[in-house]
């Protein structure tokens, strides 16, 4: 075989009439994303923060595809996102830009996240679409949420924090003024600082906490460390997974301070608009608490969290309430439908979470400040959900999308809508159900089969 001609650039200096649309495949994920998505309520949502004359600004649909094509890329940077969208064709096809357009500046985008829409109420009603739209094309099942929460490294370094001072009150007085010797009156109702006291020998070693020092950059910051590890500045997201395709339902971006259950109700609130049958949830051992049961319980849910072993009573008799919630945690969480929710959790929770570390940007927080990073979990979590109706929104019909392997299922009977017969919740043979089935406490014998995908 001879050698082939050399190729010279001439050929890329050719001036040649193309089309940016025929050059993007058919199957690409952000074609799809277009046919699938109205973007029309980006500028509805986002009119509020304009002016109606003045100089026109960039579109708000550019900024917002911006920022879930950061997070469906998992890159974080602005100045790197605009890098890659300025070379790859199918990006500029979805922002609506050709050849010749060039592409905002990092500073427009970063001023839209941090100032603009700095309130989260565009991105708020960014991630409840994604969430209808999935509803719409039968990715989510309703009745089942599994919850978990997550930390994310901070926007700041350990070497920020400094020691926060108190005010001491001062001693009471009955006199609103206390007479001085040497000269007039002085007021003693103000809290005064205390001053330490006098030590001697080497200098104890300080241990940083958050009850005593906090970060100048990042005061929303928390530090948290698992046992033999450095602890880190860090902040909370929470997310609610439903089974049928995992699609995030309900997300929450928070300090990393308090118990983590507490975030519960909150997200139960957030999701009961999407979800309205939801008949259960499940959580990890984090999220056990008394007061977490109770209200979950008061909302008509069946709650599968199994209790700490510090919380079971030591004789095996409970004396409080709390024991006695322990122990009927533990027997829910036991039987065959806990053992399923328990699953669900480590497949579906985890591995949204997982996901949203490595494929998405939440492995670090891009910004500082717990309403940026609510911002940046809602864009995120928004993308995933994106992800799953561009993968299976046309398998809903075709019965294709994953479901538990094998066992002989029936619906629980809590699950069960208000006009439903029970056991009205079987599955079909196309493959994906209506409802997502779960065993029940019978002794039918079940074998389950769950991988966690990062997909």
């Amino acid at each position: 075989m001879a050698m082939g001609a050399a190729k010279g650039d001439a050929a890329t200096l050719q001036v040649e009439i193309v089309c940016l649309d025929e050059l993007v495949p058919s199957d690409d994920r952000y074609r799809r994303l277009d046919e699938l998505v109205d973007w029309s309520f980006v500028r509805e949502a986002a009119a509020p923060y304009y002016a109606e004359e003045g100089r026109p600004s960039l579109d708000p649909i550019v900024l917002v595809k911006l920022a879930l094509c950061g997070a469906l890329e998992g890159i974080g940077s602005a100045r790197e996102l605009l890098r890659v969208a300025a070379m790859r064709l199918d990006l500029r096809r979805f922002l609506g830009y050709g050849f010749a357009d060039r592409l905002p500046v990092h500073q427009t985008i970063s001023h839209a996240h941090t100032r603009r829409f700095v309130d989260a109420g565009l991105f708020e009603r960014l991630f409840a679409r994604s969430v209808c739209l999935c509803r719409e094309h039968d990715l989510i099942d309703g009745t089942h949420l599994s919850i978990d929460g997550f930390h994310v490294e901070a926007n700041a370094a350990l070497q920020s924090l400094r020691a926060s001072l108190a005010l001491a009150a001062a001693p009471a007085d009955d006199d609103d003024c206390a007479e001085d010797a040497d000269g007039p009156p002085e007021p003693t109702g103000r809290p005064q600082l205390a001053l330490a006291e006098p030590r001697s020998g080497p200098t104890p070693r300080r241990r940083s906490s958050n009850q005593t020092s906090v970060s100048k950059t990042d005061p929303d910051a928390k530090l948290r460390g698992k046992p033999g590890q450095r602890p880190h500045l860090v902040h909370r997201g929470q997310v609610a997974v439903d089974p049928q395709a995992r699609c995030i339902v309900a997300c929450l971006g928070e300090q990393a301070d308090g118990h983590e259950g507490d975030a519960a109700p909150a997200l139960h609130e957030r999701a009961r608009f999407h979800s309205p049958d939801l008949a259960s949830v499940g959580a990890d051992q984090g999220f056990a608490a008394e007061r977490v049961w109770s209200e979950l319980e008061s909302r008509s849910l069946e709650v599968f969290i199994p209790p700490q072993k510090t919380m079971l009573p030591k004789g095996g008799e409970p004396r409080t309430e709390a024991e006695r919630q322990a122990l009927r945690a533990r027997e829910r969480c036991r039987s065959e439908a806990g053992v399923w929710a328990h699953k669900r959790r480590m497949a579906d929770a985890e591995g949204v979470i997982s996901e949203l570390k490595t494929r998405g940007t939440l492995a670090r927080a891009r910004c500082r400040g717990t309403p940026l990073f609510h911002v940046q979990v809602l864009i995120d979590c928004a993308a995933v959900n994106m992800k799953r109706l561009t993968d299976h929104a046309g398998e809903a019909a075709s019965g294709r999308a994953a479901r538990p392997a094998g066992g002989a299922l029936i619906a629980l009977a809590s699950a069960q809508g208000p006009h439903e017969a029970p056991g009205a919740r079987v599955s079909t043979a196309a493959g994906l159900p209506g409802r997502i089935e779960r065993p029940s406490d019978a002794s039918t014998p079940s074998t389950w089969s769950f991988a966690v995908s990062l997909n």
